[in-house]
Formats: structure tokens, sequence, C-alpha cells
């Protein structure tokens, strides 16, 4: 009987979606899904506890990593960079990963690109991938560090703006902070 009620809740679903398709109502079926509807598929519901710890915990593995990476700043300064870009970058990205917790990973990826984090967002990223493509990449170390150093220090500037992004007059507050003492120095 189980198997006699599925197969007419699909045929009764397939005449639904042929009814709205000759209506002109688009729908989803299971082909359409996009990576980012099914990886919001593998999140469960969470509670607002568990979505809390969730974040709380992510983001702060995500920085002890990225804090870890310290260790190997002399090994960096002295030509080898991958252990500290990649500690440092995987720590950022573990961070990033964590206010998936808070809203999930599709509204989370939409959210990244609305308009007033598109931006810093692209910057981010970029810094992210960048660090780690030109740290494996073989050509003269001062070059290379310069470079790794810009990206490192781009990379945490633009993680401070993004993570600001998300709380309400943050990013208003910083910038009026910074506009009123330079603003009382040039008088």
């Amino acid at each position: 009987m189980p198997g006699a009620l599925a197969s007419v809740r699909e045929k009764a679903s397939k005449s639904i979606n042929r009814a709205a398709g000759a209506m002109g109502i688009e729908t989803k079926s299971s082909e359409d899904n996009t990576a980012l509807d099914e990886m919001a598929e593998l999140c469960p519901k969470l509670t607002y506890q568990q979505r809390i710890t969730g974040f709380v915990s992510c983001w702060c593995i995500g920085y002890v990593i990225t804090f870890m990476s310290f260790n190997f700043f002399i090994d960096l300064i002295e030509g080898n960079p991958v252990p500290f870009v990649v500690l440092y970058t995987f720590g950022n990205i573990v961070s990033l990963c964590s206010s998936m917790f808070l809203c999930g990973p599709k509204r989370q990826f939409k959210r990244m690109f609305d308009d007033t984090r598109k931006i810093i967002t692209i910057v981010y990223l970029s810094t992210l991938l960048l660090s780690i493509i030109i740290c494996f990449i073989p050509f003269n170390s001062t070059a290379k560090l310069a470079i790794l150093v810009i990206l490192l220090i781009t990379q945490f500037l633009a993680s401070i703006w993004y993570n600001l992004s998300f709380i309400p007059l943050a990013r208003r507050s910083v910038k009026k902070f910074f506009n009123n003492q330079f603003d009382g120095e040039a008088v």
C-alpha cells in the first residue's frame, strides 16, 4: 500500500507541474536544483541555540587557526611562505563559513553578493585565492614575500570590513571615527 501511495503522489506532482507549466508558472524539478539548493538541503533544521553554538565554535576555530599561523611567520620571512599562508587563509575560510550556521549556505551566498557587500566580498575572496596561488608559484622570493604580505594585509582588512558589514551601523561608525580622527589632525 505505501508503494501505491507514493506512486499516486508522484503522478499527482507531475500533473501539477505540467499544469503549472502550461499556465506559464515555472516549477523547479529535482534536476534543476543548483549546487546552493543541494547544499542548503544538507544543512539540518537547527535550533537558535544550535545555530549560535555552531557559529561561535566555527568562528573561534577559524581564528585560532589563523592565529596559529603566526607560529610560521619567521618561515614566511625566510622564504618558506607555504605553512603560514595556507594556515592563515584556511583559518579565514573557516571563519567565513561560520556565518552559514546563522542563515544557511544559500542565504549566506546571496547576502555575500548583495549591493552593500559585493565589492568587499570580491576583494576578500580574491585575496584568499590569490594568496594561495602566489604561495605556490616559484619566482623571486623577495617579490613573492612583498606580494604575499600585501595580499595578507588586504585579506585581514577585507575580513574586518566584511564582518562589520553584518553589524548594523558598524561600518558607518568606523568611517565616522576615522573621519573625525583625520579631520581633527588637519586643523
